[in-house]
């Protein structure tokens, strides 16, 4: 009798061992972003828009610190640099294209212009499309992509590759690392950055709207990469 109770008991626990996970799967973190339907291309909505815009590298030669990468402020994000490099044709615009993440306006990239954002692990889209003022009717050219936590991505801004100007994302380009740390070595941050985990990991806290990073305040006598000073803009030469 004493070993029909024993084989009773033995298999009540096991079966409660059997009845909960080994191991308890983390909550996916979570964003300030809205959620996008990679499925389908960019609405109407999208499409047909007001906002503010950004004026280009022609008129806002604004100078920025040297590239320095970042470490994400959470072990379950990542960080995605955007950067447009200096070209004649980047330093000659007048209205810079405005950028949208998951439909939320992000900062427009200039000429030698770099910023990054920090997410959860997810997918995203990235946006962009040339304003007339306020007025947004072009139809955007998007690039969808994938990222993992703890990693690291490097998203171009090149309108002058026509290979990639007749595709759907457009000057969007998702560079490999070793591209991406070599071409954007020489950008400057001359706008600020965005986390948009809704989490701090110290504090516990959570945010309803992006973190904003503001860049520092550029030093000429630090940046040793400083080749020529810097010109104010002259209308005559247009």
């Amino acid at each position: 009798m004493r070993a029909v109770y024993i084989t009773m008991f033995t298999g009540l626990a096991l079966l409660g061992c059997h009845g909960k996970p080994a191991v308890e799967s983390a909550p996916a973190l979570a964003s300030t972003l809205k959620s996008v339907d990679t499925e389908h291309d960019p609405s109407l909505i999208e499409q047909y828009r007001i906002g503010m815009f950004t004026i280009g590298g022609w008129v806002n030669q604004k100078q920025g610190k040297s590239f320095q990468a970042v470490q994400a402020q959470h072990d379950q994000a990542a960080i995605i640099y955007l950067y447009r490099p200096d070209t004649k044709w980047n330093r000659q615009e007048i209205v810079a294209s405005s950028l949208f993440l998951n439909s939320e306006r992000i900062p427009s990239l200039l000429n030698n212009h770099y910023y990054w954002v920090e997410v959860p692990a997810g997918t995203y889209r990235l946006s962009t499309s040339r304003p007339l003022g306020i007025n947004h009717f072009q139809k955007p050219k998007f690039l969808d992509f994938t990222v993992e936590a703890g990693q690291s991505y490097f998203i171009k801004y090149d309108e002058e590759n026509l290979s990639t100007r007749r595709t759907v994302s457009g000057p969007l380009m998702l560079v490999p690392e070793k591209i991406g740390l070599n071409e954007i070595a020489f950008t400057q941050r001359k706008t600020s950055s965005y986390n948009f985990v809704a989490q701090d990991q110290q504090s516990g806290k959570v945010r309803s709207s992006a973190q904003k990073l503001k860049a520092e305040k550029y030093d000429p006598s630090t940046d040793v990469q400083l080749v020529k000073p810097f010109k104010l803009w002259n209308p005559l030469t247009w």
